[in-house]
C-alpha cells in the first residue's frame, strides 16, 4: 500500500486549497502543481509530518522548488535512491514521467476565417509550470501562516 504517496498527494491537495490557488482540479495548471508538491512533500517529510498536516514540516519544499532544472534533477535522484516502499516509488515514477514528458500547446485562433493553428511547445513543461506554480503556493502558505506585525510595531 502506498501510503507514504497518497498521504503526500493529500498533503499537496490541502495546501493548494488553503492557497486559494485558482485553477480548476481538472486543469494542467493544478495538476502539474500538485504533482511536483507531492513528489518534494513525499521526499522531505516523514510520513507523520504529512498525516499531520504540519505547517513546519512544508519549509524544506519552499526551498527545492527555486528552480525547475534544479528541482527535476533533485527529484530524479531521490527516485534513483528509492528510500521509499516500492509502492510509493512506482506512483512517484509515474507521476514524475507524466511532468517531464508533459507537452503545453500553444497557438491561435481566427474564428473570422475559420483557421486555428496549434504549435507544440517543449517537452517538460509540466516540470517548469508546476515548479513555479509549487512556489507561489508554499509562498501563499508561508505568508498566511506567518504572524503579523504585533500591536507594537511601528
Amino acid at each position: 500500500m502506498p501510503l507514504a504517496w497518497l498521504c503526500a498527494q493529500d498533503s499537496a491537495r490541502r495546501l493548494l486549497a488553503h492557497s486559494q490557488a485558482p485553477w480548476p482540479q481538472a486543469s494542467f495548471e493544478y495538476r502539474a502543481p500538485h504533482d511536483v508538491l507531492a513528489l518534494t512533500l513525499l521526499f522531505t517529510c516523514p510520513l507523520e509530518v504529512l498525516l499531520a498536516f504540519s505547517p513546519g514540516g512544508f519549509d524544506a519544499a519552499h526551498a527545492l522548488v527555486t528552480d525547475d532544472v534544479e528541482w527535476a534533477v533533485w527529484c530524479q535522484g531521490r527516485l534513483d535512491v528509492g528510500d521509499v516502499s516500492p509502492a510509493d516509488r512506482e506512483l512517484a515514477a509515474r507521476t514524475f514521467r507524466w511532468l517531464a514528458a508533459s507537452r503545453l500547446l500553444g497557438g491561435s485562433l481566427d474564428e473570422a476565417r475559420g483557421i486555428c493553428t496549434a504549435t507544440g511547445t517543449c517537452r517538460g513543461a509540466g516540470v517548469s509550470v508546476g515548479v513555479t506554480l509549487a512556489r507561489r503556493a508554499l509562498g501563499s502558505w508561508a505568508h498566511k501562516r506567518s504572524p503579523g506585525p504585533g500591536p507594537n510595531a511601528a
